[in-house]
């Protein structure tokens, strides 16, 4: 299945692409072989793949950039013998400044040959406050617990502020993204982040590529375990190397589950190895809920956010008081952490032994 994903980012656009590629190599098992290249525009090499003895498309260690012209970006999708799964960001085509006549054919061949998913976000204030973050910590997703940990950790400690025109800058950029897509693209499906990611795995499996295949094997069937607590558990974790103090419930939901987990992390490393995706399934940063606390004058973007909706009016977005943006947040936070609650301590190897927690960050110890 040829799959491509349009982002402006920070919607969820790395999150689909990789699963929709796992989702592709559990259920057709690698016939058709279906390979992520991730980002189609800043650098693609074909190359002779061991594991398949085969030449494949995939991203060089050390060939990224805007060295390829889109003509020559086409052939290489022309030429190659297997399925891919990608995406196009918004930001890299206006970095390339290719001609419009150059960008009109590589729309063309993309729209004649492509499953085209166009991602949203119904709360764009948020979308806003996601990248001010990035901003910051200069990375766009993290694949590890520590890793995130690194990432993070200041901007922990010390929080941020943001510029209302650095936020209308974002803003303004996702204006012209929706432009983008309504003038080019012959859009299959739209995924919007509110509305899609609870429901992740049903929006990927009822896309009309996979209507060839009967009966399309879950994460449950192949790892034993829902997506949503896998992902939960990813998220979970990831917030160990920060002395979190996690509830009862949530200690006794990772101890239930990290054996499984782990098993899947493996596989999905496996896949990463030979060649199928280039790294991980990315870990959830924050909650809308961590956000507003890491952002020092949040009251004031959004004041900042609603004067932006009120000149601009887009018909995609809406305004939000500091109550119904409280709401918000705190529904989605449930979504990934039990309820609040006094008795909270720190995860230790009582908890989960040592090996174990070291084995779900893809880590080995000696006993």
């Amino acid at each position: 299945m040829n799959v491509l994903i349009l982002t402006p980012d920070r919607v969820g656009s790395t999150l689909l692409q990789r699963l929709l590629t796992v989702y592709a190599n559990i259920n057709e098992n690698h016939n058709p072989l279906t390979i992520n290249l991730h980002e189609l525009t800043n650098g693609l090499v074909s190359y002779h793949n061991e594991r398949f003895n085969r030449t494949l498309l995939g991203k060089s260690e050390t060939g990224w950039g805007y060295h390829q012209s889109l003509e020559t970006i086409v052939n290489l999708l022309k030429n190659c013998n297997h399925d891919v799964t990608s995406r196009l960001a918004h930001y890299h085509i206006k970095n390339r400044n290719d001609s419009i006549s150059d960008q009109l054919s590589f729309y063309e061949y993309l729209n004649k040959n492509f499953h085209i998913i166009a991602t949203r976000r119904k709360n764009l204030f948020e979308h806003a406050m996601s990248w001010a973050i990035v901003g910051e910590t200069k990375n766009l997703n993290v694949f590890s617990f520590e890793q995130k940990h690194q990432v993070l950790k200041d901007i922990h400690e010390h929080g941020i502020t943001v510029q209302q025109e650095v936020m209308e800058n974002y803003l303004n950029q996702y204006n012209q993204y929706i432009d983008w897509v309504d003038r080019h693209f012959n859009v299959s499906s739209y995924f919007e982040y509110e509305r899609d990611l609870p429901n992740l795995e049903n929006f990927i499996l009822k896309q009309n590529v996979f209507n060839k295949i009967k009966d399309p094997l879950t994460w449950r069937d192949r790892f034993e375990i829902d997506w949503n607590d896998w992902n939960c558990m990813h998220y979970l974790l990831s917030l160990v190397p920060f002395d979190h103090n996690f509830t009862d419930d949530e200690k006794i939901f990772m101890k239930a589950n990290i054996d499984l987990y782990s098993q899947a992390r493996i596989y999905i490393q496996d896949m990463q190895d030979d060649g199928i995706i280039i790294n991980g399934i990315p870990i959830k940063l924050h909650t809308l809920k961590q956000k507003a606390e890491l952002i020092s004058n949040i009251d004031q973007c959004l004041l900042n956010y609603n004067k932006w909706i009120s000149v601009k009016q887009p018909s995609y977005a809406i305004a939000y008081s500091p109550e119904t943006l409280t709401q918000a947040a705190l529904i989605e936070h449930t979504n990934w952490a039990s309820a609040e609650s006094a008795n909270k301590s720190l995860l230790t190897y009582n908890d989960i032994p040592k090996k174990q927690l070291a084995l779900s960050d893809l880590k080995r110890i000696d006993d």
